[in-house]
Parts: structure tokens; sequence; C-alpha cells
């Protein structure tokens, strides 16, 4: 675990568990670049519970790629898992071992006693204002999401199955991803260190944080998150399949109107357009990922 773990907080206090995951796609390392950034600081703090930080996918960070053999973040199926948890069988492949190792941890921990028990997966998008968190919506008017002021998405586990949120959130977390910005940006660093900064403080994690700090954060996520729409529920998704040569129309970014019709993609078999009117979500500016965009739409 020592090349997995980014570092382990804890002084002997009760309260929170917070667990920060980065990297879970190898080619999305701002997240870990910022856990990194607060696990320095942290020892500056008196600290309830514990913080976790962990890198995902360590063999894709490796080579810079979301993922070697298959989506680290899509694998957290029940047929999957007992695949994993089967000690008779070959796991041959890089994300077998990946997702084997994270199961452990989070399993060892669901079963764990804490006052609340925190999974924030942390991801860097393709596209432009890429900054919003994806949660289920028992959980979108938690304190700690709505800590974050950033967009809220929700209906996404209908359409993307096999998540680690979904698992986690299943054993008994609170869950969700928090898409800090675009892949590359060094914008998106500082953004996911706001926003874990702001997870710990309303989690009640830090004890002493200096005046204003908490007030700091916040204000900084809000003016990234200017313009954008407060809640979104996923209305629909295009699923990329293998060997089709999707190819994303240039200039779309996250949250821009789109209209039923209009031409959004391209694949071998034509043009690709919006099923709906609605607002344009996650268009896939990378090579790697079935997720060609989503539809979403202003929360009722």
């Amino acid at each position: 675990m020592k090349d997995r773990l980014i570092g382990h907080f804890t002084q002997g206090r009760p309260g929170p568990l917070v667990i920060l995951i980065g990297g879970l796609h190898g080619n999305e390392i701002e997240g870990v670049r910022a856990t990194e950034r607060v696990f320095e600081q942290l020892k500056n703090y008196t600290i309830n519970g514990e913080v976790i930080g962990l890198r995902g996918n360590l063999a894709a960070i490796a080579q810079h790629r979301r993922y070697l053999a298959y989506d680290l973040n899509r694998c957290w199926t029940e047929a999957h898992l007992r695949f994993l948890r089967s000690g008779a069988i070959e796991h041959s492949k890089p994300e077998d071992q990946e997702a084997i190792a994270l199961l452990k941890i989070i399993d060892h921990y669901a079963e764990q006693s804490f006052s609340t028990k925190i999974i924030a997966d942390l991801h860097t998008t393709s596209a432009q204002k890429g900054s919003f968190v994806i949660v289920p919506e028992y959980f979108a008017n938690h304190p700690v999401v709505e800590a974050l002021h950033i967009p809220i998405v929700v209906n996404m586990e209908y359409f993307l199955r096999g998540t680690l949120l979904n698992y986690s959130c299943e054993r008994g977390f609170i869950s969700f991803a928090f898409e800090g910005g675009q892949i590359g940006s060094l914008d998106a660093i500082d953004l996911h260190e706001a926003g874990i900064w702001s997870i710990l403080l309303e989690a009640g994690v830090i004890e002493d944080a200096p005046a204003n700090f908490k007030e700091d954060c916040a204000s900084y996520l809000q003016q990234l998150a200017s313009g954008l729409p407060n809640r979104v529920t996923a209305k629909s998704m295009h699923v990329v399949h293998e060997g089709a040569n999707f190819s994303m129309k240039e200039g779309y970014f996250n949250f821009k109107p789109v209209y039923k019709g209009e031409v959004l993609a391209k694949d071998k078999d034509g043009p690709i357009v919006a099923p709906q009117d609605g607002l344009i979500f996650m268009p896939l500016y990378q090579k790697e990922g079935s997720d060609g965009f989503f539809i979403v739409d202003l929360q009722e």
C-alpha cells in the first residue's frame, strides 16, 4: 500500500473518516497533486477522526493513461466484485490488482465506526468548465456536498454502472465524484485543493482552522463556478462503442446549451445529433473512454 498511500493522518481523536482517492483514471492526476499538498499541511492542525489519501490506478498513472486493460471506475459491479473476491481465479490484468487493493481498503473501513464516513473520488474532465460534483440525489443536500459550491449533478448512477461512487455508497459512505477542472490544467490542482479543504472543514475534521479559511475556500470555488447552474439532472447519454472512431465537434464545454437535432459529434456511421434540448455534459475530448457525452437539464 506504500505507493498507493498519499497520506494517513489521525491524532486519535473521535470524529469523521474522510478518504480522498485521486488518479482512479491514470491520466487525471490533479487530485493526487492537490491531496499531496493538503497532507503536507495537515500536521499544522488539530484533527478529529482520520484522513486518508490514496492513489487509484497506479499502473495507469505510471503510463499517464486513463486505464490499461479496463476502466477502474466502471468495474464495481456485483459480478466483477465476485470475480475480484474469488481466490480461485487468476487476476492477470493490471486493473484487477488495482481494484483488489482498493476493495480491501474500502471494505475494511466500511466496518469501522466513525461519526461520518466520506469518500471523495477526485477527477478532472477533458472539456472546459469541468467544475462539478456528481452525487446520488439522496446525498445532494448533504452539507459536505453543498460546501463545495459548484454545480451538483444527480441521476448519473442510472447511466454509469459500476462506479466506485455507487459501490461506496452501498457500503455506507457518503460518496461523490468531485470533478475539479480540466485535465492537465494547473487551475485544477488549486480547485481540488480548495475543495478538499472545504470537505474537511465542513465535515468537522479540522478543529482549529484559521479565521476566514472556510470562507476563502468557498469564495474561490464560487468564483470558478460563476455562471454555471446550481443543480442539474442527467437525462441521456451517448455511448461510444469500441472501434466507432468517435470524434466530438470542437467548441463544446460542460453545461453549454444544445438543441435537439444539433450535430454534436461524428463516428464511422456519420453525424451524431443531440437527442433533446438541454445542456451538454462531459463531452469526450480524449481517445480513451466510452462516455461520448451526456445531456443534462436544470433540476426542477
